[in-house]
Parts: structure tokens; C-alpha cells; sequence
């Protein structure tokens, strides 16, 4: 009988120690050693499984692409029927937890590296372009006379604060992010 293979599971073992490596010490600071120290495997494991230093941030970038899409699937499952997006803004501006701002710096540092890789780039545009869409789609269940045009400003504005909100975290300018939400807010009522 065959061995079963550790292709998936030792995957995951490097992309789980590159994010622990964030972190620790930023992505620019993080090495193949660093790594693989983290994941306590050789370098040529990671060569082997994954690829360079930069094929291993393009496959945690396409992780968290997934996982955004998940995450968006369950928000949508969590929404009330009625007054969605006052739940939607809830989840998007609420508070932050330890766990979530550990999130936010592994995200903005694959944000970061869109700049020079283009499968990550790939993945935020897609991820960018998702968030968009969904909340267009939201927006034309609670809004169905606005223009298409008001629609797709609107969504444009949360996307712009959602982001904005997320660049805080890092900065310890939490308290903020209310102020983004209100932006959203006052936005909703062009609509």
C-alpha cells in the first residue's frame, strides 16, 4: 500500500510559519531560514513543496483569497433578512480583536507585496473586485430605485473605508475606525 502524500499538510505547515513569521519580524525581514526554521524543516523542503521565497508569498496570498471568499460566504449566510447593512457595517467597523488585528497585519503585508508580484496582485484585485460586488448587490436589495451609478459610488466609498479603516489598525488608531463607518453611513443616505 502506498504512503499516503504530505504535498497538502506540509503546504500548509510552510504557509502557516510564513505567517508566524510575519509577525515576528515583517515580511521583509522573513527568509526562506526563517521560514524554515519556523516550520522546522529543511529549506529544500520548501523549495521542494512550495518553491522560492516568493512562490511561498504568492501561495499564502492565494490562501487568504480563499479564505476572504469564505469569510464573505458566511458574513452573507450571518446577515439578517432585514436591515442587512446596518448588520453588514456592524461587521465590517466593529471592534477588533486580538486575532482579527493579527489578520490585518498579514493581509496588509501581502497587500504590500502586490506591488512586485503578480499573482499576488491577482488575488487582491479579485478579492477588491468580490468585496464590490457584494456589497453593490446588498446595496440593490435594500435600494433597488438608486441609480446604478449611485450604487456603484456607494460600494466604491465602503470599499475606500474599509481599507482605509484597515490601515489604521497597524498605527493603534482603532478608535478611527468609527469614523469610517460614519462615512459609510452618510453615504448610505445619497441613496
Amino acid at each position: 500500500m502506498p504512503r499516503p502524500s504530505m504535498a497538502a499538510q506540509r503546504k500548509e505547515e510552510i504557509l502557516d510559519a510564513l505567517e508566524v513569521c510575519i509577525l515576528k519580524m515583517g515580511i521583509d525581514g522573513t527568509s526562506l531560514d526563517a521560514i524554515a526554521d519556523q516550520a522546522k524543516m529543511k529549506r529544500s523542503i520548501l523549495r521542494h513543496y512550495i518553491g522560492n521565497r516568493d512562490d511561498i508569498i504568492c501561495a499564502l496570498s492565494e490562501r487568504w483569497r480563499v479564505l476572504y471568499s469564505e469569510q464573505w460566504q458566511q458574513t452573507l449566510a450571518w446577515l439578517p433578512e432585514h436591515n442587512r447593512l446596518p448588520a453588514l457595517l456592524d461587521i465590517l467597523f466593529g471592534p477588533r480583536s486580538t486575532e482579527y488585528i493579527q489578520s490585518s497585519q498579514i493581509s496588509d503585508a501581502l497587500f504590500q507585496q502586490a506591488k512586485r508580484l503578480p499573482g499576488v496582485k491577482q488575488h487582491q484585485v479579485a478579492s477588491m473586485k468580490e468585496f464590490k460586488q457584494i456589497v453593490e448587490e446588498e446595496l440593490w436589495q435594500a435600494y433597488p430605485s438608486a441609480s446604478e451609478q449611485q450604487i456603484t459610488v456607494v460600494a466604491a466609498g465602503f470599499l475606500s473605508c474599509y481599507l482605509h479603516a484597515e490601515s489604521l489598525i497597524p498605527l493603534g488608531m482603532e478608535s478611527d475606525i468609527r469614523q469610517q463607518r460614519l462615512i459609510c453611513e452618510t453615504l448610505l443616505q445619497s441613496l
